[in-house]
Parts: C-alpha cells; structure tokens; sequence
C-alpha cells in the first residue's frame, strides 16, 4: 500500500496550513482515503485545515475526529495536526449516520455498511457534550429521574427508572454504551468482520463534541465508519491477564491488577447507575477519595465552556459480566449528577462491582506488546494506543517507538479514548471481553490496522 504522512506541529493556522499545502505538493500517488487527526489546540482552525484536504482530494473517502496525540517517525507530538493518505490496494468506503438517538444512528450506519468487509473502523461518540443548552436540559433530566428514583420502594421498580433514564440519554443522542453500538454493528454486518471502535472521550471535555468529520462533513453526534476489502490485518490488545472461569476468579485477577481493591453493590438499570453502597456515585467516590470535592454546576459548565472539565480519572468501579467472566470499567468523577451513566450497557453484568484505584504493572512495555504480537508482515500499520498512557509514563511513553522500530516497517499512530473491538474469532480470554466477541474498558487497550 502506498502511504504518505502529512503533518504540521504548529498550532498557529496559517503556518500549519502551508506546511500541509506544501507537503501535499510532494505527492506522488493519488490516495483514495484519508484520516485526517486534530489536537485539541488545532480544533478551533479545523476549517483551512479541512478546505486544504478537500479542495485536493474531494473524492477521496475521508475520516477524521480529534485526538490527544499523533505519532510520525521516531516523534510524539500533542499539537498540530496529521493526516494518513494512502492508496489501498483494494475496496474502500466510508460511511456516515445521524439519526434520532444513539441506537437508530448505529442501526443506520450498520444497514448502509452491510456486509463482505475484511475489517470495519467505527467512529461514534461515546458520550456526546452539547452545547449549554443542552447540559442544562440534562441536569433537569437527572433531577428529575433521580427523584423519582428515591421515592420508589420497590427494587425492580428503581431499576425501570434507571433503565428509562438510559433510554432518554440514549434517544437523546448524548450516550453510546459501548457494547450496545458493537452489538449493533456486528448484528447489520452480518457478524464475520472485524470491528475497531473508535468509541471517542477526550481528556477533557467541551461543548458540541466529540467532533466526527465523514468525507468532510461535521456529523456529530453522528456515527461514521471507514470499510476495507482487500489485505488488512486487525489487531487488538489489552495489557492485562486473562480473565477467569467464574466470578471469584476474576475477582481476584483484578486484585492482582489494582490497588485499592473493594466490593460494592451497585444498584443499575441500562447503561446507568444509581446507587453506590447506599449512595449516590458521586457521593460514594467523595466518601472513598480525601480531596474530591463534588463540582457546582456553574462550574461544570464554566470548565466544559472552556474545554477544561477532565474526563480521566483513577479511580472507578470495575463489573464483572455473566456472560463471559470478563470485566470492563467506568471511571468516577465528582460531577454534580446523582444518576451517573456509564459508557458500556450494565444489563448483564453482577450487581456486586468492584470498586479500585488504577495501576498497571509492566509499564508502558505492556501496551508496546501490540507491535510483538503481530502474526503477519506488513507494509503499514495504522494503530490506536490508550491516551491515558501520555498521563501514566510521561516521556517513558517513547519506549513504545523503540518497540515500533523493531517490529513495523513504517507506521502512523494516534493517542485516544481506549479503543474498543468485535472480533469474529477471539485468540485468548481477554479480561475486557465484556459480552462475546465484544472487549472494552476505559483504559488498557490498544488496536492496529495492519496493511499487508
């Protein structure tokens, strides 16, 4: 596969614009896809950014979103912006939807894709922030399901509440359960193709994002996907042990895995909890954590208003699943919500969770682990690493060239939100397979695109 990457480091828009231009210029191949990558401290020049690719390529199959990090050669830069152009000895397509509400969207977006593809990369928002508005309208929502929610004496009567208060974040279009999405897509692709997520969150949270660009387009809070048929290779990683052969056993992995290691029960209903130990999650994590102090509203929206509101935290609550014994995470904040939603549907996962403190044993050489495990020779690798490692290993986090040097020929990569997978066939007992086929957690995972 031919492939060429482009990239400025500069923040400042016109600068960055002709470093684009003028490598653009140097091309010798005509691309037919591109994935265009933003920092956070490009977001705001994005348009002369995208009019310098569209007025080039308007054809040419495009996908784009913000990230934390791209990795060029031998260098980690978390500014500028990159762009991967290739030409792909094969069939490729990009498509899009934006529909009412996150199940419709993906339902959509899973009937245009159909099927026959050798591997899928979906982009959608995990949890989508709009504008005040909109947050607004949310903590009314909150208050008033949680009202609802500490008037009822019955248990299966609370758990309708919150699985009603799932289905309004969900119909709203603000939340995409992780799971749910890939359940969906893997269903209206006929369940034989390999499935990346791209299940975006940043580090920290403005309004109208995660931002999702398809063939040009602004699609939030959309979902969007780039589709291969030829010889590509996909990947996935987690960097921790295999999981169980029951619940005690896995239990006593994540033990092995996290500090601070304690069970709570959890009362949930969809992808929302509502109730920790007898508290509500944000109290609970206030309890467990000397310094955390529960955000105002005013402030909320003062640090979503001004991109600053973290959506990284370590600490959280791990669910072990019914289905598989594995087990996936949702990190706790002290946001000013009583019914706290997670990123992945808590249908069939145990009541009793585990509550933790993050720690990864191993380092940054664990995630690097991806690059070994390659099974095949390629000619490109095109890989998605966990963003939280910028923030865990610091300058540490260049290991993970010296591993790449030795284990890809040439390779384009970017720093996200934990990327997620279908996988039609799984090699090992990954402990993030949360359903069948179906691994996600909020940190710890890793992807490649390999292109042979």
């Amino acid at each position: 596969m031919k492939a060429k990457v482009v990239f400025s480091p500069s923040n400042v828009a016109k600068d960055a614009y002709k470093e684009i231009v003028r490598q653009l210029d140097e091309l010798d191949f005509s691309p037919n896809f591109l994935l265009l990558f933003f920092t956070e401290g490009m977001l705001k020049n994005r348009e002369i950014i995208i009019s310098a690719f569209k007025k080039r390529f308007p054809d040419t199959k495009m996908l784009g979103c913000v990230v934390e990090a791209f990795v060029v050669g031998n260098r980690i830069w978390t500014r500028g912006v990159a762009a991967l152009l290739a030409e792909f000895d094969g069939q490729v397509e990009v498509f899009w939807a934006r529909e009412r509400g996150a199940t419709s969207t993906i339902e959509k977006l899973g009937e245009k894709v159909g099927s026959g593809w050798d591997a899928i990369l979906l982009m959608f928002p995990a949890f989508y922030f709009p504008g005040k508005f909109g947050l607004l309208k949310g903590f009314l929502n909150d208050r008033r399901y949680y009202g609802k929610f500490v008037k009822e004496k019955s248990y299966d009567e609370k758990i309708r509440i919150l699985r009603e208060y799932s289905n309004y974040l969900e119909g709203a279009s603000l939340l995409f359960p992780v799971n749910r999405v890939l359940r969906i897509m893997a269903d209206k692709t006929g369940g034989n193709t390999p499935i990346i997520g791209m299940n975006l969150m940043p580090l920290y949270a403005t309004s109208n994002t995660p931002l999702i660009l398809a063939d040009y387009r602004e699609i939030q809070p959309g979902a969007a996907a780039i589709c291969f048929k030829g010889r590509v290779n996909t990947i996935f990683h987690d960097v921790f042990p295999e999981r169980g052969n029951s619940y005690e056993e896995t239990f006593e992995i994540i033990k092995s895995v996290y500090t601070s290691v304690e069970r709570v029960n959890v009362i949930k209903g969809g992808a929302v909890m509502g109730d920790v130990n007898g508290l509500t999650p944000t109290k609970f994590i206030k309890t467990k954590i000397r310094g955390f102090k529960e955000l105002s509203q005013e402030i909320f929206l003062k640090e979503v208003e001004d991109g600053k509101l973290q959506m990284v935290s370590p600490y959280g609550l791990a669910f072990i699943s019914k289905d598989t014994f594995g087990a996936s995470s949702v990190g706790l904040f002290p946001y000013p919500i009583s019914l706290y939603p997670s990123l992945f549907d808590l249908g069939e996962v145990y009541e009793d969770a585990i509550f933790y403190g993050e720690f990864f044993k191993g380092g940054v050489k664990k995630f690097g682990q991806i690059f070994e495990n390659k099974m095949q020779e390629t000619t490109f690798d095109f890989f998605i690493m966990d963003c939280n490692t910028i923030m865990s290993y610091g300058g540490d986090i260049y290991t993970l060239v010296e591993i790449l040097k030795k284990n890809s020929a040439r390779w384009f990569g970017i720093f996200l939100s934990p990327p997620s997978a279908y996988l039609p066939s799984v090699s090992k007992k990954y402990l993030v397979e949360i359903e069948n086929r179906i691994c996600y957690n909020n940190c710890g995972t890793s992807a490649i695109l390999g292109f042979i």
